[in-house]
């Protein structure tokens, strides 16, 4: 190749990496147990990008609180390289009456459902009162990209677990079952969004136009 063949490819390259995006699948984790009901929530994993979109929508009057033993509001487990960083939907950064949701990265314990990677604390207080009422919603993210397959079971088979309450009666409950909702990728790969491919569709076809125009003048 000449310079002028060797620096298209380099842009296409260049483009093809600056545009492309994480392509994990969705996935739905409705099946649950432990102390509360068996559909007690539904957990909801999206790929935005390079980063997850979390969703968890809990039956109505259900919250995620602390009650010790030691339980966590909200833990799961991650594989890969990487220290993730979340953004709080809703409850909006975290913030609800009683305290402040934050990403403990150390992670966090839900007897009788083992230990999780990484965990959701409450600054609030132990107790239904102190209890965080309503859904979570939160994106993750870490340099080199998540994938919605890097979350992964924990060594007894759960991939979440809550420290929930209704107000009266508190335990943890744990998801185990996942159920694909989306168009599986390739797991952890970037994949080529339409515009990169074509920026390298362009360079490849200018290459052979280069390439047959040599030939011709020899």
């Amino acid at each position: 190749m000449n310079r002028l063949q060797i620096s298209a490819v380099a842009a296409a390259a260049l483009a093809l990496s600056a545009t492309s995006a994480m392509a994990g699948p969705s996935y739905t984790f409705s099946i649950s147990a432990g102390t509360q009901p068996t559909n007690v929530g539904v957990i909801t994993l999206t790929q935005n990008n390079t980063s997850v979109d979390v969703n968890v929508d809990l039956l109505a009057g259900y919250g995620f609180l602390n009650t010790g033993g030691p339980h966590t509001p909200f833990a799961f487990n991650l594989s890969g390289a990487g220290t993730p960083t979340i953004a709080f939907t809703t409850p909006a950064n975290g913030i609800y009456a009683s305290g402040v949701l934050s990403l403990n990265t150390g992670g966090g314990d839900n007897t009788p459902y083992g230990t999780f990677g990484v965990a959701i604390d409450s600054s609030a207080g132990n107790g239904s009162g102190a209890a965080y009422y309503g859904d979570l919603l939160f994106t993750l993210s870490r340099a080199g990209g998540l994938d919605t397959t890097d979350f992964v079971a924990n060594a007894g088979g759960y991939f979440f677990s809550a420290d929930l309450t209704d107000g009266r009666n508190t335990g943890a409950q744990a998801w185990s079952t996942r159920t694909v909702t989306g168009t599986p990728g390739t797991t952890g790969t970037p994949v080529p969004e339409p515009t990169s491919l074509a920026l390298f569709g362009a360079a490849l076809a200018g290459l052979g136009f280069a390439a047959r125009r040599r030939r011709q003048a020899v």
